[in-house]
């Protein structure tokens, strides 16, 4: 892969990076009773939910995905690599595995993949950010 190639990436990379260090960071005694609830689900949920669906988006931006098959590659590997933080939670102290967390992951990366799709069949998403499309 080239460099430029590769470079589509380091959204996702830093993004990527900056869900673990958040993740893995200890949290406050008493935090989470003072989480408020958005349609019934407490707002970390919803925070979960955004971030695995931002994760999947970059992805799809950085490859450039336009078939389901792809887009529904690169939703499972956010959604494993959701997965595997919130096990590397469980080593943290003051934070523990969350089925629900995985849950929220899951459906945030499947919505981002689905709206992505959605998106570039609608013609909403320009090609002109395919470097393929400037030569």
């Amino acid at each position: 892969m080239a460099w430029s190639e590769f470079r589509r990436y380091l959204p996702a990379v830093g993004f990527s990076l900056l869900l673990l260090v958040t993740s893995l960071l200890p949290v406050p005694e008493g935090a989470g009773e003072q989480v408020p609830a958005l349609l019934g689900f407490t707002l970390d949920k919803w925070v979960h939910a955004a971030s695995y669906g931002i994760l999947a988006a970059l992805l799809a931006w950085g490859r450039q995905a336009r078939d389901v098959t792809t887009v529904a590659a690169l939703v499972t590997v956010s959604i494993c690599y959701g997965t595997g933080v919130e096990l590397l939670q469980g080593l943290v102290p003051s934070r523990g595995v969350s089925g629900a967390d995985f849950v929220a992951n899951a459906v945030g990366a499947v919505l981002a993949g689905l709206s992505w799709l959605a998106a570039h069949r609608t013609g909403a998403l320009s090609d002109q950010t395919d470097p393929q499309s400037r030569q």
